[in-house]
């Protein structure tokens, strides 16, 4: 079976990273997550990060570059996680469909109760820009 691709969105706005929470009904319910979803049929992965951020948070982003790829094994089903820079560039965030959001310094973000495939990317957010000085992605 091939693995199932998602996006995930490293929105970065002042310094901090924005988390988001699972809805209580969602698989691995209230875990922590970067923002973004499944990729649709024939959908390209940039255009799935500007959809599921809409959907979830009302806020429109600019997608700037692929930040990482993630290979993880969930006991039901693998995953390919599409990690993707982004920047905030419209729409006031509302918590549309996640149960809960944060704003998050890059060193603090491998400290939340994260989804397992989310766990590498936060460490090589606090690794890299855990510094003060170079809290840019």
């Amino acid at each position: 079976m091939y693995p199932l691709i998602v996006t995930a969105a490293i929105i970065e706005h002042n310094g901090l990273i924005l988390l988001t929470r699972r809805k209580p009904d969602a698989p691995y319910p209230l875990l922590w997550e970067f923002p973004g979803g499944k990729l649709e049929p024939e959908e390209h992965p940039e255009a799935c990060i500007v959809r599921e951020v809409r959907e979830e948070l009302a806020m429109e982003v600019a997608v700037e570059g692929i930040y990482d790829v993630i290979y993880y094994r969930y006991p039901e089903r693998a995953v390919m996680v599409l990690a993707y820079r982004c920047t905030w560039t419209g729409g006031e965030l509302q918590e549309l469909d996640v149960a809960g959001h944060r704003w998050v310094a890059p060193a603090e973000v491998p400290a939340f109760d994260l989804l397992p495939a989310d766990i590498p990317l936060a460490a090589r957010i606090a690794r890299e820009f855990g510094n003060a000085g170079s809290s840019r992605l």
